[in-house]
C-alpha cells in the first residue's frame, strides 16, 4: 500500500510504500488476540518494519533508506504522521469519506404511532 498526504497536509509529498499485515499480526498488534496490543513504540516498530520504500531526503538530498534506521532519522512529526497514516489504512479508517450530517427522511416510526392510552378495564382482562 502507498501512503500519500492530501493537498494542504503539513507533510504533503511525502510518500511511502508499506507491506500489508497478516491477520494474525493485525490481531496481536489491536489486542483481538486476547493480549494487550502494541503500545506506542511497539506500533512505531511494526512500522518500520515494514517500510519498503519512501521519498525522504536528508537536508543535503541524500536519500534516507526505507529502514527503521532510515526511520530514526525523520523528522518525530513526520514519522508518526505516517506511522498514523498505516494504521488507519490497516484498520479501515477513511476520514476522507465523513459520515452524511443527516440520514434522508423515510416512513415515520412506528412507535409513534402505537396508542399509548391504558386499556379499559374491559379489554385489559
Amino acid at each position: 500500500m502507498t501512503i500519500k498526504f492530501a493537498e494542504g497536509h503539513q507533510y504533503h509529498g511525502a510518500e511511502a510504500r508499506v507491506r500489508g499485515m497478516a491477520i494474525g499480526e493485525y490481531m496481536a498488534a489491536t489486542g483481538l488476540d486476547g493480549g494487550d496490543g502494541d503500545n506506542a513504540a511497539a506500533s512505531m516498530k511494526r512500522f518500520s518494519e515494514r517500510l519498503l520504500s519512501w521519498n525522504l531526503e536528508d537536508e543535503d538530498g541524500t536519500p534516507i533508506p526505507a529502514t527503521p534506521e532510515g526511520l530514526a532519522q525523520v523528522d518525530q512529526g513526520l514519522a508518526r504522521a505516517l506511522q498514523n497514516a498505516y494504521v488507519e489504512s490497516i484498520i479501515g479508517v477513511h476520514s476522507a469519506d465523513p459520515l452524511p450530517e443527516s440520514s434522508p427522511s423515510g416512513e415515520p416510526s412506528l412507535v409513534e404511532s402505537v396508542p399509548m392510552e391504558a386499556l379499559s378495564e374491559s379489554l385489559a382482562s
